[in-house]
């Protein structure tokens, strides 16, 4: 007697149905033609019927033959499919496995395809090498010798252009920089108190054609200051005492960001452009009656510790 606990279902499987066993939509057809069905889109009526109850035409399934003609019969098929679906997913298992296993074996490539492709979908840029290499990875699970090589290429520029653009960027005045964090520090502090439980916008202060907003704790630059033009476009950041501007960032935006910071007195600086505006720089509201002249609403005012 065999061991094998499967046995009895080999057995059935195998075992010739029995004489005269019925068959309702499955007919063994003659030698060499295969195993014929009925249609199941059109029921066996060969008729492609619409939704409002006309015929259209011959079934596309079946070609208006009514019925479908296969090499194998309906449990080989099934049988076979329940394979076929076990092996997609112990493949897409192992390919997840050997991408885990590839981002550990690659951290920084990994996160230079990732900040690279983030970069380029949000300038709309047409710079598609990283997005591609990403697809390949989670395609086959690693990437080849030679694509690691150009992205380590890549990487290898990119830092080199980093350093030649932080060696020409322009000094940023310290004691400037401390006086705007200060003052981002103490209208956090503020909207954090009256605010509880609400989004938060971060503080910003606009000035002379520049918006300097401080870049987030978890951001990959705390600390550091961001720029922005008064259509919004991103020009730098101010980071380790200079101001490393962005390609786009023209001379006289660099210029206006390096006195923007510079300013020895930044409360007095925003109270005079309110003045001469009528827009408060902290919240844009236009500024009317006694607030005009004093060139700042009281609650901004207030929130920045320019009271």
């Amino acid at each position: 007697m065999s061991t094998n606990p499967f046995e009895i279902f080999n057995d059935s499987l195998d075992a010739p149905a029995p004489a005269g066993a019925p068959m309702p939509s499955v007919a063994k057809a003659q030698a060499g033609e295969g195993f014929v069905e009925q249609c199941p889109k059109c029921r066996g009526t060969g008729k492609f019927v619409s939704w409002g109850g006309r015929t259209m035409g011959p079934c596309f399934a079946c070609k208006g033959a009514g019925k479908n003609t296969f090499k194998s019969s309906p449990e080989d098929r099934e049988r076979n499919q329940r394979r076929a679906a076990a092996k997609r997913i112990e493949k897409a298992q192992s390919i997840e496995a050997d991408i885990e296993a590839w981002i550990a074996a690659h951290p920084a490539e990994t996160e230079w395809l990732k900040q690279t492709a983030k970069r380029n979908l949000e300038r709309n840029g047409s710079f598609l090498f990283p997005y591609e290499l990403i697809c390949a990875l989670n395609q086959y699970g690693s990437l080849t010798d030679n694509q690691l090589a150009a992205v380590q290429r890549l990487m290898a520029k990119d830092a080199d252009r980093a350093a030649a653009r932080a060696a020409a960027a322009p000094a940023i005045d310290t004691a400037g920089v401390d006086r705007l964090k200060a003052a981002f520090d103490a209208a956090a502090a503020y909207t954090a108190a009256k605010a509880k439980g609400l989004a938060r916008k971060s503080p910003r202060i606009t000035l002379g054609g520049v918006t300097i907003k401080p870049a987030k704790a978890t951001s990959a630059n705390p600390g550091a200051l961001y720029a922005y033009d008064t259509a919004g476009e991103y020009l730098g950041k101010i980071k380790d005492g200079k101001f490393l501007a962005v390609a786009a960032c023209s001379d006289a935006d660099r210029a206006a960001v390096v006195a923007f910071v510079s300013n020895p007195d930044p409360a007095q600086a925003a109270k005079v452009y309110g003045q001469e505006t009528g827009v408060c720089c902290i919240c844009n509201a236009t500024l009317t009656s006694e607030w005009r002249l004093r060139g700042i609403g009281p609650i901004c005012a207030e929130k920045f510790g320019w009271a």
